[in-house]
């Protein structure tokens, strides 16, 4: 029930937020017509086409993570046997995972609220939208992240501990 939790969180969250790449197509293309065919660029592309990109790529971390899509270099590891890798990933997830991942949600709490409290602006464009609902974005994302990273931590670790079929007989339960 806890995976399956998880998993359904992530997997909503992505398929919803994959729906960003259409509006961010829709609107660069938009801002290629103004620009090119009629000689009137737009203020707000560029602020929003970044936006839109990050909360992309922030929010899609969890989906990705839980599809098993992240860059990795298996030139050995696709060779051992199940339980290695849960081993390899039980450590990697408590040594570099883990302290890497939450010491960023750490630092981006206050990060926001300050954000938040001064009513933040963008300054990369001259448009200067407010930034700080983006960026309330980053903490909820590395959250959903984490919380996916949780569920395949503990997906190795049962492996490890009692073996490959101990997680088709969780996924049962």
């Amino acid at each position: 029930m806890f995976f399956k939790i998880i998993d359904t969180i992530s997997e909503t969250t992505g398929r919803l937020i994959s729906c960003l790449v259409i509006i961010l197509t829709l609107i660069l293309s938009y801002e290629i017509v103004a620009r090119y065919v009629f000689g009137a660029p737009t203020k707000w592309v560029f602020d929003t086409s970044y936006m839109l990109g990050g909360t992309f790529f922030l929010m899609g971390e969890a989906f990705t993570l839980k599809h098993k899509q992240h860059v990795r270099i298996d030139i050995l590891y696709g060779r051992f046997s199940k339980r290695t890798r849960a081993a390899i990933d039980v450590f990697f997830y408590l040594v570099l995972f883990f302290p890497l991942w939450l010491g960023i949600l750490y630092a981006l709490i206050p990060y926001v609220a300050f954000s938040w409290e001064m009513g933040e602006k963008s300054m990369q464009g001259y448009w200067q939208p407010v930034i700080y609902p983006f960026k309330t974005v980053m903490p909820i994302g590395v959250g959903l992240f984490l919380l996916q990273g949780l569920a395949e931590f503990c997906r190795s670790l049962l492996i490890l501990i009692k073996g490959e079929d101990a997680l088709s007989q969780a996924k049962e339960a």
